[in-house]
């Protein structure tokens, strides 16, 4: 034990060292429990139910900030007055187009739209203005508070000035702060789907409300009225102005209608349509003789061809339709040697052609006669029709401008009606009047749905937080994140001293951390419990402050309750407050070497170690200027923990984080168990994952690793219903 001729410190090997044999019962310290993400309603249910507190104080600062704005704001009156559209004119409303109904809905939407414009809140502000004047300047008695405006205590305000420097105004509104009263006071709105307008103000006095919204709809038909006035007068303008065009119009068309007729006389559209009628006659009587021409010509020439071609008798007897030649024809045939038969035969065949030749000269002689009675009617009817068009091209512009001149008069009627008589097309239907309820309700009634939205607030504020919150809390939760067992959880010890750890773990072993540490103890150094082997555990974690130096200490002190003797070397830099006390126990910072010295044998184990006696724990520290990456590195860990295990039943390393450097890597090499701890809701779970990987990389999976969750606030998890060890840590034992 005491040092040895060969020095423990060796070179870096370059050949690489061949990864340890894998045994089965070692890959983990207890199967992973199979983890079933939470529904998301179960989810909800147990986050709100654990800030139920946190959402029960947003509601009742909801209650106090409602209340605060009720009774902040002033109480309101508000007065409404009621505009009637005048229904459309039937002769709007085409047959086939839009419906009366929608275009009532569109005139609401126009005069809805002029209402609520500028310009007509800008003459409303200067008509209450000069109302406003016309009283003081009378003297008569004030009927209310000023005119419309900012009252002294909102302008004031400290509230008003906050909120005018986030929002400013436009260059209008601090000009005009009327106007912009106005506007925000003001509602204008259609009722259901009839043709009335509500105008509505609030006010503070109920007199000024009723004032103000009589003004608004009573300056607003005034101000439509002049202008249809105005543009009546314009349109009266133009029609006077066009008359005398027109009637000179009328004049010249009037007289080139009566000179056409004297000078072509008088047509009469009967005489017209007679002759027209007579020419179709004419045409049709045409048409038949011609065809009855065409068909004495085509007989003609049969019998003359015919007779060219030396036909029989009987032939030519049927061609001219002769009954008398096919008589003859037929006693020819009985007495050929007849020659006054022949030369009867002959005289009949002369005259059966000249019959047929003075058809075709009579049918030709008919038709030459139509043909020239077609074209007098053609003469006649063309005539006729000239002096027609000319008088139908003329009476139409006479009575285009006959009716443009009398629309043109009754319009000039109308428009000097209507100037003498203006209408807006509004009306009012009911005046406002000085209301007697308030509008604003009181500040009681602003409590519950204060209370209710800042509610909703918190809920979503505690839902974002869950949401957002990577931290692991639970072990399920754990295992499923890291992918190694989770093996127990580590309550909040508080800030305590070695005498309070010590008085904790070992004289009050009902207590839930004393269960806890000495259950976490056993899971992770079974043989050291049941077989009185050597142990070395490696505590480490993610982040310095995540209870790795608390657990270190529990599970030794735990271990005495086992028997044997237990180390702990604790290799962090800057000692805890633990370790620091244990020091000043033991003999001062001066009377023990370091662990730099026993790596280096420059003296023997009991040399480097500070015992307390009755403590039953030895420690063994780092120097603050020791390397501890390059003593790792150079060192023999295989023969250093055989050293060590020889004298320890139990040997704790407490090492540095991970995320402090990659001296924890080489730590693993030392150690029959890893234990990384992980601060309960604090350490997110992407930092603990990636030291988790550090730790397992170049043949370290082969060491069981676990996690442990420290400081955890039993009576906080107990509210998140994991359903793990944290409930039974809760549970008191009587």
């Amino acid at each position: 034990m005491a040092g040895t001729a060969v020095s423990r410190m060796k070179l870096p090997r370059t050949v690489p060292q061949s990864a340890p044999t894998v045994v089965e019962h070692r890959d983990r310290v207890r199967p992973r429990r199979e983890y079933q993400p939470p529904t998301p309603t179960h989810e909800l249910a147990a986050a709100l139910a654990r800030k139920k507190w946190l959402i029960l104080a947003f509601a009742v600062v909801g209650a106090f900030v409602a209340a605060l704005a009720g009774l902040a704001r002033p109480v309101m009156f508000e007065a409404t007055s009621q505009l009637i559209i005048d229904p459309p004119a039937r002769s709007s409303v085409a047959p086939g187009g839009s419906s009366a109904q929608d275009l009532i809905d569109s005139s609401i939407d126009d005069h809805i739209t002029m209402l609520s414009s500028q310009g007509h809140l800008r003459r409303v502000a200067a008509a209450l203005h000069d109302i406003e004047g016309a009283n003081a300047a009378q003297g008569s008695p004030a009927t209310g508070t000023p005119a419309p405006g900012p009252t002294p205590a909102s302008i004031g305000s400290r509230a008003a000035q906050i909120i005018e420097r986030l929002w400013p105004d436009s260059g209008q509104d601090a000009i005009d702060p009327d106007l912009k009263l106005l506007r925000n006071r003001i509602r204008i709105g259609q009722e259901l789907r009839s043709r009335v307008i509500s105008v509505a103000f609030a006010d503070e006095d109920p007199v000024r409300a009723a004032k103000v919204a009589n003004t608004f709809s009573q300056v607003y038909i005034d101000e439509l009225a002049k202008r249809r006035q105005a543009e009546d007068r314009l349109e009266l303008d133009r029609v006077v102005a066009s008359l005398p065009t027109v009637q000179s119009d009328l004049v010249s068309a009037t007289d080139r209608l009566e000179k056409y007729r004297l000078s072509h006389g008088a047509v009469d559209q009967g005489a017209a349509d007679n002759a027209a009628r007579e020419r179709a006659d004419l045409s049709q009587q045409i048409s038949m003789s011609k065809a009855d021409l065409e068909a004495m010509e085509a007989r003609l020439q049969h019998i003359q061809d015919l007779r060219k071609q030396g036909a029989p008798i009987a032939s030519l007897a049927e061609a001219m339709g002769t009954p008398d030649l096919a008589d003859l024809a037929a006693r020819q045939a009985k007495t050929p040697a007849d020659t006054d038969l022949s030369a009867r035969i002959d005289n009949e065949i002369q005259q059966g052609l000249a019959s047929v030749e003075t058809q075709v000269s009579t049918y030709r002689a008919q038709v030459k006669a139509l043909e020239d009675r077609k074209n007098v009617l053609n003469v006649v009817v063309a005539d006729t029709a000239s002096r027609l068009s000319g008088l139908r091209a003329l009476e139409p512009q006479v009575n285009l401008l006959t009716q443009r001149y009398n629309d043109l008069l009754s319009r000039q009627q109308d428009l000097t009606r209507r100037i003498a008589a203006p209408s807006a097309g509004v009306s009012i239907l009911s005046p406002a009047w000085p209301p007697a309820k308030p509008q604003t309700l009181p500040p009681i009634f602003l409590v519950p749905p204060g209370m209710i939205a800042f509610a909703l607030l918190g809920a979503a504020f505690v839902l974002f937080r869950n949401r957002f919150n990577r931290a692991l809390r639970g072990e399920a939760e754990t295992e499923a994140a890291l992918r190694v067992p989770c093996i127990g959880l580590i309550p909040e010890p508080g800030k305590i001293v070695m005498r309070e750890l010590r008085h904790l773990i070992l004289d009050q072993p009902r207590s839930a951390y004393s269960r806890a540490v000495t259950s976490l103890l056993v899971s992770a150094a079974p043989n050291q419990a049941r077989l009185r082997s050597p142990h070395t555990i490696l505590v480490t974690s993610s982040l310095r402050h995540d209870g790795a130096n608390e657990l270190a200490w529990s599970l030794a002190l735990a271990a005495t309750r086992l028997g044997g003797p237990v180390l702990l070397i604790d290799l962090e830099p800057t000692h805890h407050q633990l370790t620091q006390e244990f020091v000043r126990q033991g003999g001062g910072a001066k009377a023990h070497r370091s662990f730099g010295d026993f790596i280096h044998n420059r003296c023997a184990l009991e040399d480097a170690i500070v015992s307390v006696p009755g403590a039953g724990v030895d420690l063994m520290t780092v120097a603050p200027a020791e390397d501890l990456l390059e003593l790792l590195a150079r060192a023999d860990s295989l023969e250093c923990r055989d050293e060590l295990q020889a004298e320890y039943s139990l040997v704790i390393i407490n090492g540095p984080s991970g995320l402090a450097g990659p001296e924890a890597r080489f730590l693993t090499s030392w150690a029959d168990a890893i234990l990384l701890a992980i601060r309960w809701n604090r350490t997110p779970r992407d930092i603990a994952r990636g030291v988790l990987e550090l730790l397992q990389r170049d043949g370290a999976s082969s060491i069981p690793i676990g996690s442990v969750l420290t400081r955890v606030n039993l009576k906080r998890h107990a509210k998140y219903r994991f359903g793990d060890s944290g409930d039974l840590l809760l549970t008191r034992i009587p």
